[in-house]
């Protein structure tokens, strides 16, 4: 982000946006999909075979070969899975400040003239954020496993637990996280499951031939 202010200057609350936390979640279900031999199609086609293959897909949830689509939606039928913004835990406590820095010139590896860019940082090294991910699927759009939880949502458990960095500057070493389940459980059906319950239709999912 850009700002105005002084360097040092303190703003409010930390939090990180739902759409970033959809995003990288989203991401990573692609990489996991895709590493295991699924497919995926990026939402946001930026090349004449994306968009084909974005085309040809675009079809009922139910119908759809696609676990990421199914898990999250698509423009065909709508979004299925709802991220809230994760905000601090404890209320008062955690602030943010600003720092900034030169930009370079990446082709010359100099510093450009007339250029800084401020970025805002979580203030402390164990800021705790929380916040719910909910899904609502309509009947005979996941895919199940003996009776187990749906590989979809295996693989989101299992792709939020991957991430490890957020927000901008990671190159430079910022935006560090841990993700954790809280309480180690997941609602499902208004059943608690424990992540590792979860994660063992994830193994399924692994094993099969797709």
């Amino acid at each position: 982000r850009r700002y105005g202010s002084e360097k040092g200057s303190r703003k409010g609350p930390p939090f990180v946006p739902g759409s970033q936390l959809k995003g990288v979640l989203r991401h990573q279900c692609e990489r996991l999909a895709l590493a295991l031999g699924a497919d995926a199609v990026d939402p946001h086609a930026t090349s004449e075979s994306q968009q084909r293959h974005l085309v040809q897909h675009f079809r009922p949830l139910g119908e759809s070969e696609l676990l990421v689509d199914r898990l999250f939606g698509s423009r065909y039928q709508g979004e299925c899975l709802f991220v809230d913004n994760a905000l601090p835990a404890t209320e008062g406590t955690q602030f943010t400040s600003l720092r900034t820095r030169t930009a370079l010139d990446r082709v010359t590896g100099t510093v450009l003239e007339r250029h800084l860019f401020t970025t805002e940082l979580a203030e402390g090294d164990n800021v705790v954020l929380q916040g719910h991910v909910r899904a609502r699927h309509p009947p005979g759009v996941l895919t199940v496993f003996d009776e187990g939880v749906p590989y979809e949502y295996a693989l989101l458990i299992a792709a939020m637990l991957s991430i490890d960095s957020l927000g901008g500057d990671k190159s430079a070493g910022l935006g560090r996280c841990r993700v954790s389940i809280l309480g180690d459980q997941v609602m499902w059906n208004g059943q608690a499951l424990s992540v590792d319950t979860v994660l063992s239709s994830f193994e399924e999912f692994a094993d099969e031939d797709w």
